[in-house]
């Protein structure tokens, strides 16, 4: 019992671990794609990003503007002065909404407007980033340092004139959370190490950047994994079959040398994973605990003995509840036997036990108690006649005697007997004694008893019965139904002319009672069927079905009781066979717009 219950334990335990494996390398690696696939997807998304805001900062469409070209050129034959405000107004003009840095240069100088900021006129345009497009360079737009600012520089040339436009937008960490929530991911713009802008928080996070950049891998930094009554000591554990970098991340290089460090963090998609793990593996750890106390207190059950009781065969018991035990049918005593003398002989004793002496001692008592009975008259053998009873015949021939108990006891008991007994009895007469006849009863029944069949005496030989045919006297006991095979025996001759009227009187008899019997069946009246104890429930519960359709507006008149009640009681029988229930009572509620049965079962 306790290997059992341990390999049980250990078996499902395994599975359970192959279980949380499988898992747990499908769920990291899932997370691992959706990290990558969203880091690439923003790397695509900054660059795109930029160019919308070099198209956004638009410098051709300044230099374009017929007061900028008209400002800036110089007279005839005059050089061109340094720019004034007046260009710078015309420029402003055009830039809506105003960008961060907007300037005017050519070859002697530049004048440069900010956001929040007093115009200022710098005496060398060469302090302004990209004002060599005055002179007819390549302006490129580019991330360029300007009064201790990082700005975003765009330039376009005047044309007509050497003079350029130049728009900028600041760098800093508004600019930083702008491309944030147009790259779905963190953007940070590093410069020769130093973070220039960022989206993430200040503080550690920062930190922790700046070093990665330094050294650029898959992710820096530690999943935190937070358990209770733990804490974060697991953290860097968990989760099994995944890296523990807290951020993905990707280096992006940048014009001007700077750097936009994406970063996705991997709690989202890892942390629930490494909680998960851990309390997965408590609860195997418990089951195991669990599985390993069980063995320990378990013990062998005992052997279950099912105990079958078998009861014992009742006897039929008739209406008068007086149980009588199978008899034998009476066997007509031989032709010349006195019926007084056969009535006046004792009957023998039931409760001798059987043994070699008392059996020959009884079959002598039974041959000397059985006298010789004369014939009957030719009136008794007419078919034409009625048939009498033996009762009848015996009282004819003689009154009935009284009753000799010492000689037939003593002959029964095996005693010595008497000569008178000796001479009148026949010597070859040797029946068992359950057939032999007895004499009426006290009520004065028109018919002979026969005695029980006792099991402790020994049936006669069935030569000894076919030679001689005579009968033993019997107990008073009411007569029994004829066994069949049990026909009377003859022993004298008599012509065939008498045994062929005998057949023909025996033949009526049960043609009679065969008649009178089917008579009284068929006009007995038809046994009362026994109501079922739910009928009146079944009634209620047409009725209100009924009523319910008519409520619903649905016909009711086609169901008729006897249906109903063979439905219900069909339903009745499956559920008691299948919950093992003492009943069944059914109930009827509106179900979708109908009227529909509940059935619930009475434990």
């Amino acid at each position: 019992m306790r290997a059992r219950i341990w390999i049980f334990t250990v078996v499902v335990a395994v599975a359970l671990a192959l279980n949380l494996a499988r898992v747990s390398l499908s769920i990291a690696q899932t997370g691992e794609d959706t990290m990558r696939a969203r880091v690439a997807a923003a790397s695509n998304a900054l660059r795109g990003q930029l160019d919308l805001l070099d198209a956004r900062l638009a410098p051709r469409a300044v230099a374009m503007m017929p007061e900028l070209i008209e400002a800036v050129r110089g007279g005839d034959g005059q050089s061109p002065a340094r720019p004034e405000e007046r260009a710078l107004r015309a420029a402003g003009a055009v830039l809506s909404p105003e960008p961060d840095l907007f300037a005017v240069a050519n070859s002697h100088g530049a004048i440069v407007s900010r956001r929040a900021r007093p115009v200022q006129v710098l005496e060398d345009p060469a302090r302004l980033p990209l004002s060599q497009a005055a002179n007819g360079g390549v302006a490129v737009p580019t991330f360029a340092t300007f009064d201790g600012a990082v700005y975003r520089f765009a330039a376009s040339r005047v044309p007509g004139a050497a003079a350029a436009a130049v728009v900028g937008t600041l760098v800093d960490d508004r600019f930083a959370a702008q491309l944030k929530s147009q790259v779905d991911a963190d953007v940070t713009l590093i410069q020769a190490g130093r973070i220039l802008a960022s989206s993430l928080p200040q503080g550690e996070d920062r930190a922790r950047l700046t070093r990665w950049a330094a050294a650029p891998g898959p992710g820096y930094g530690v999943l935190q994994i937070r358990l209770p009554f733990v804490g974060t000591n697991l953290s860097g554990e968990l989760p099994r079959g995944a890296s523990h970098y807290a951020v993905r991340g990707a280096l992006l290089p940048l014009d001007g040398g700077v750097q936009a460090a994406l970063t996705v963090p991997a709690s989202p998609y890892l942390a629930w994973l490494g909680r998960y793990q851990a309390f997965y593996a408590a609860g195997l750890a418990v089951f195991l605990l669990f599985g390993l106390i069980w063995g320990l207190v378990a013990r062998a059950p005992a052997p279950v003995v099912q105990q079958v009781f078998t009861p014992p065969p009742t006897p039929f018991e008739p209406e008068d509840g007086v149980v009588s035990p199978p008899r034998r049918a009476p066997r007509m005593p031989p032709l010349g036997t006195d019926f007084g003398e056969a009535r006046s002989a004792p009957p023998p004793a039931r409760d001798m036990p059987w043994s070699e002496e008392g059996d020959a001692a009884r079959e002598q008592a039974i041959q000397t108690a059985v006298p010789a009975t004369p014939a009957p008259s030719p009136d008794s053998l007419d078919p034409d006649l009625p048939p009498r009873s033996g009762l009848e015949l015996a009282a004819e021939v003689h009154p009935e005697p009284e009753p000799q108990t010492a000689p037939s006891e003593s002959a029964v008991w095996g005693g010595p007997l008497s000569a008178e007994t000796a001479g009148v009895t026949n010597p070859s007469a040797s029946v068992p004694d359950w057939e032999i006849p007895a004499p009426p009863g006290a009520a004065g029944k028109a018919e002979f008893g026969f005695g029980e069949l006792d099991p402790s005496v020994p049936p006669a030989s069935a030569e000894a019965d076919a030679s001689n045919g005579a009968l033993r006297p019997a107990t008073n006991e009411p007569a029994a139904e004829p066994f069949p095979g049990d026909e009377p025996t003859r022993v004298e001759p008599v012509s065939a002319a008498l045994i062929e009227k005998l057949r023909e009187r025996d033949e009526e008899v049960p043609a009679q009672e065969g008649s009178a019997a089917v008579t009284m069946q068929d006009f007995s009246l038809p046994a009362a069927e026994e109501s079922d104890p739910d009928e009146e429930h079944w009634r209620e519960t047409f009725d209100r079905f009924r009523e319910l359709k008519a409520q619903l507006g649905e016909p009711g008149d086609r169901i008729s009781f006897e249906r109903f009640a063979a439905k219900l009681k069909k339903n009745r029988a499956d559920l008691v066979a299948k919950h093992n229930c003492k009943g069944v009572r059914f109930s009827v509620y509106e179900k979708e717009g109908k009227a529909a049965i509940r059935a619930s079962a009475i434990r």
